[in-house]
This record gives C-alpha cells, structure tokens and sequence, in this order.
C-alpha cells in the first residue's frame, strides 16, 4: 500500500490504480449488496505493493545501495503514522460506547495490529459464536499484517538471490507458484478461514507484482514499447477486473482462481505502462491521482467509522448515514495524508533522526494499551462508577452492577455453551460425523430425540435437569451441528449433508418415540450462509417412514436483533434502567413471521407445534431476565438460552412432549 510520489520513477496511474483499489473497498464495506466483489480490492492492493516495494530493492541492489536499515526506516514512517492515529482513535472512542465485552475484544485486536499479527488473531477468533465481522471495527488491519509479514522475509531473499547471482525472475516464480498452490489447496478445504488469512497462502499475490518488477528492464535501459501491444494489454487488464468485479461475491471461495484473476488484471494494468489508453486517461487523472495518494490513511479511517455505528445502532445504519461516514473517513484521510504523512515522509520531520524511534514507540504503546484494556476485561469500571450514581428505576444500584459486571465476564462462548454436549453430541461446523459419541442417544424408553442446530443442542442442559428431576422417566438422544438445520439434502455449510444423513440413519435404527426438531427456522442469510427450510416437509416424511411416533416441532424462543447483552447495556445508558422485558423493536423483525409460518406448516404436516416465545413473551413484552433481581440475562447471544432459562422452559414444554 506504498506510494512514491516524490520519485524519479513516479507513475500516476499505479496511484489511480490504487484509487480503484481502495475506492473498491470502500464501496463494499459500504453497501455490501450494492457492490457484492469489492472486496478484492485488497489483493489489487498486494500487487501494487509488491510490485512497488520490489523495484525498490532490485533497483537499489543494482546500484549496490540497498541497506536493511534504511528500508525499514521508510516502511516505519511510512506505515506508523497513519496506523498510531488510527488505533489510538479507535481506542478512545470505544471507552464512550463499547461493552466491556466489546472493549476488551478491541483491545486484543489493537494488540494484535500494533505488532502486525492481526491475520492470526482473526484466524484463531472464526467461528460460529464468534462477533460477526462489521462489530470488529480494526478487523481490515488483517491485511496490512500480512503485507507487513511479508516484507519481514522479502528483502533478504532479493539480496540472498543477488549476491549469489542466481536468476531473480526464476525464483520469484518458483515462490509464487508455490505460494499459489498452497493458497489453492487451502481454498478447497471446508473451513474457508486458513485460506484468508494464513500468509504463506496470500505471499504469492505480493510476488505477482515483484515478477512484474524483476522482469523490467534495467535502470537506465530505454526501450521502445509497441503502441498496439501497450494498449492490449491496458484493455485486457480493465476487462478482467471489471469481470472480476462483477462476477465475485463473498459466497464464492476464495481466494484461489478469483484472486489469481484479479491479481493478474492488476499486472496487465502496470505492464501497459503509462502510456496505456486507460492508464494515461482515467488512472492518470487528477481526481484518481488524488484518491490514490490518500489511499493508505482512507482504508485504515474507513472500516472503523463504519464499524462503530453499526455496533451502536445494532444493524446497518441509512444509507445515508453510510455515505457520510464514507465521506468523513475521505476527509480525515486527506488530514492524515497532509499533515502527518507528508510531513514525516517528505517534509522537516523526514531528517530528525528519532522520527523512527518515535513511531514505534508510538505504536508500541498502543498495543500495549490495547493489552491492558484485554487483560482487564474491558474495563468494566467505565460503567460500574456511572451505575453506582444512578438510583436504578428497575433493580438497586448494586444489582445493575452486578449484572454489568456479568456482562463483562461472561458472554463468550464458553458461557453460551454451559451444559452443552459440545464436541460430543453438538459437533461445530469443522467437525464431522464420526465425532458423535454413542453415549449421545441413551437406550432408555420412552426416547426422546433431539434433532437439530445448535438451538436444539442448547435444549440439552434442560432435558437433562429435567431427567435427573425425577419428574419425568425418559430416555434421550442428541445429534445437533452448528449451523445444520434437521433437513435432509441441504448443506447450508460443509458436511452438513452428511451429519443429517448420518442422524436419519441412527434414528431408523433406535426408532425414538419422540423426535424433537429444532433450529434456526428463518429462510434467508443468517451468520452470512444460506439456509433453506423447503426440505422439511420431506424430512418428515422419512421420519415418519422410519416408524417415529411423534415429531414436535419446535418454534423460536426470543430472538434478539443483536446480542441480548448488548442491547440491556444500551437501554441502561438510555434509560438509566435495565427493563425485565423488553418489545417487539428489539426482537428480531422476522421472528414472529417465521413462528406464524412455522405453525402452519406443522399443522399442514399433521406434527405437534410448540411455539418458545409463548413462554417468554406476553403484551408488554419479552423476558430479559427470569426474574427482576437477577444478574443473568436470558442470552448471552441474540437467542441461545442461558441455563437458568432453559431449565424453565423445557421444565414448561415438558408436559406437552412427554404425555402419556
């Protein structure tokens, strides 16, 4: 994401092509749907710079100038400036509306961005529990880490390969072509995660620029280019990114072919040359010259002005709220890139010499304080001193403490998941179905069978307080997937087909008396897969065939539109109150249309219907908390019932699946 603009060699239409690149970005983080592929703005981003960075070296090792310590000086005051303004803001506006939750996720991630790991910290964080991507407000910091990566290694096997005197351009393909392979083998695995993020598959896209920089000619050649082949090779380079472009969206896999096109439009683009019709009129111009040249501060401000109000509105803002954040992050882009970039890179800071030592320290300490926000569970303090002062219309001050307090501590995946069968007979989405354990349907009659996602195995916890209640003698099966609704023939994500046809067999062959079906029933993109709920009335025919007495399908409990906690925090800072419950505004728009349709499709199939919400829900609204003294919201998720609820409601249900 380097640009030259004071060099010799300085060529304005790689910054248009920059312009492209992050105006591509932008747009897409902006208005997903409006502009589905924008994101592989990034990989023209890789190319650029190792096209850039690489003719830098090769050109400085041909004149025997090269010094590692000068290098790096210029990444440092090129990358830090930007970069310290931007964690440091992101920081301070997170202490006014963050969660302790929220807070602390932060943390981590300016931990990990100050110090260039944030692609690993990402890696490691994907998941099904996992906060989705626009509530990450430094989740792009991901590829600035693993171009940083990158040129950890890079210069010292340019300089390796010319001072040994072997073929640059020869290498630089054997290492590009391996990187890719790689890349393409990730790419068909089922988890879509390593293939984005781990950098040994992302290298290659940084080394399609640097073979475009070992094949040009030597400084000080002039070569005479062919107008017909100069002009081919900008018109190709323009169709194959606009094809890209068009055809791509983020449910095709990636990276693999579709980047390799990108990547390869972006080195058609270069070679042409400036003298290319499209680069000489359109990369060349001023208003794209001038995007390019901010390109760097405006993707670093952009992803965090449009995070941090989706997080605080719990949705996507208008859309005129979006393109006013859009157009703020231009304007403080323009601010980095006059009065701090310019002045540090080219102006009367360029010669102090502790300009490199600042920096890092500079970010250094963001990092650090980013560490100690995530040690300290997000600083919940920030808002036990504000509750400690407020008299609390719903609770005393202390018990909204302690629910702040439970809210800081608890919430991740841990606490969603207490009492599961995880891993045994709730598989997440990597797993497969050898995972399930035979302890997971019980031999004991009557059998009651649950089948489904992980709504059906968050059920687990009450049956099981329920069997060893002794109100009830019943024996019990579990197979549930994450992600995996209880309908045959669908694969809404990887091995999800065969879990079901794994389940249906072992149903066929213990014959439970009750089977018990539940899942996410929204049609539609939920945690950004598709699911297809078509297939269920042929899932309970074949149940039916395999002798199943009695099948009850089972309705939505509340569904929050964003993460109950979240939203209690909010109405806390609003209302100076925590409400036990709370109206349909902050229940999922499309709950109770999917429990109305649900009911009826039952009632069609000629199956039983329990409907959750008829158990949490009256006129004035939906249960936060069991009851007005606790601490323990009702999820700790936008649905998963935390245990006490859930011992509630199988305790209520009961009667209905276990009569006689």
């Amino acid at each position: 994401m380097s640009h030259l603009p004071h060099a010799d060699n300085y060529r304005s239409d790689i910054d248009g092509l920059r312009a492209i690149a992050v105006s591509a970005v932008v747009i897409h983080h902006a208005f997903p749907e409006l502009f589905p592929g924008g994101f592989v703005g990034v990989d023209i981003f890789f190319v650029i710079s190792g096209y850039l960075i690489s003719s830098i070296i090769l050109d400085n090792l041909a004149r025997n100038r090269f010094s590692f310590a000068d290098f790096y000086a210029r990444r440092v005051k090129r990358i830090f400036p930007a970069l310290f303004l931007v964690l440091a803001s992101t920081l301070a506006y997170g202490w006014f509306v963050l969660s302790p939750l929220e807070y602390k996720a932060v943390g981590k991630h300016a931990l990990a961005g100050s110090f260039f790991v944030s692609n690993f910290a990402f890696w490691q964080e994907a998941g099904y529990f996992d906060a989705s991507a626009v509530e990450k407000p430094l989740l792009h910091l991901w590829s600035l880490a693993i171009e940083e990566q990158f040129y950890m290694f890079w210069p010292l096997v340019l300089v390796v390969l010319h001072r040994v005197g072997q073929p640059k351009r020869i290498w630089i393909a054997a290492l590009l072509l391996a990187s890719l392979a790689f890349n393409l083998w990730l790419v068909r695995l089922d988890d879509p995660n390593p293939a984005f993020y781990n950098p040994l598959g992302r290298f290659w896209e940084m080394m399609m620029g640097a073979f475009l920089a070992a094949s040009r000619p030597a400084p000080g050649t002039t070569v005479q280019h062919a107008g017909a082949r100069v002009q081919w090779l900008s018109t190709a380079g323009v169709v194959l990114m606009a094809a890209v472009m068009v055809k791509l969206d983020p449910e095709r896999r990636f990276p693999g072919g579709w980047a390799f096109a990108a990547t390869l439009a972006t080195c058609l683009m270069i070679a042409a040359g400036p003298r290319g019709w499209f680069n000489r009129y359109v990369l060349s111009s001023k208003p794209m010259v001038w995007i390019g040249l901010i390109s760097y501060p405006l993707y670093l401000w952009h992803w965090p002005l449009l995070a941090y109000p989706h997080i605080e509105n719990g949705g996507v803002p208008p859309a005129l709220h979006q393109v006013g954040w859009v157009l703020l992050a231009v304007l403080l882009a323009w601010l980095t890139y006059r009065l701090v970039e310019t002045p540090i890179r080219f102006g009367h800071w360029r010669q102090w010499r502790f300009t490199t030592v600042a920096l890092s320290a500079g970010v250094a300490m963001t990092g650090l304080t980013g560490f100690t926000i995530y040690k300290q569970d997000g600083q919940p303090e920030r808002l036990q001193r504000l509750a400690a002062n407020q008299p609390g219309q719903d609770g005393t001050p202390e018990q909204i403490q302690a629910l702040l307090k439970t809210l800081s501590s608890k919430g991740g995946r841990p606490a969603i998941i207490e009492g599961w069968r995880d891993g045994d007979c709730m598989l997440d989405y990597k797993l497969p179905a050898s995972h399930y354990k035979p302890f997971c349907v019980e031999q004991k009659r009557p059998l009651v069978f649950l089948w489904g996602d992980s709504h059906a195995g968050s059920l687990y916890p009450g049956f099981k307080a329920l069997q060893d209640s002794g109100k009830y003698s019943f024996g019990l099966g579990e197979r549930t997937a994450a992600i995996c609704p209880p309908i045959l023939g669908i694969d809404p994500r990887p091995l999800c087909k065969s879990l079901n046809d794994d389940t249906i067999r072992v149903i066929r062959e213990s014959k439970p008396d009750i089977v018990v079906l539940y899942a996410w029933w929204h049609e539609g993109k939920v945690k950004g897969r598709y699911k297809d709920t078509s297939g269920l009335e042929p899932t309970v025919a074949e149940l039916k065939k395999a002798g199943v007495k009695r099948i009850v399908l089972l309705g939505a409990v509340p569904y929050w539109r964003e993460d109950l906690p979240k939203l209690l925090l909010k109405v806390w800072r609003e209302q100076q109150r925590i409400p036990l419950r709370l109206g349909d505004e902050y229940l999922d728009p499309h709950v109770k249309a999917a429990t109305a349709e649900m009911r009826q499709r039952a009632k069609a199939m000629g199956i039983e219907f329990i409907s959750g919400m008829d158990y949490f829900c009256n006129r004035q609204g939906c249960l936060t908390r069991m009851e007005p003294g606790s601490a323990e919201p009702l999820s700790y998720d936008y649905g998963h019932l935390t245990l006490p609820a859930v011992k509630y409601y199988v305790e209520q249900i009961a009667p209905l699946i276990l009569k006689p």
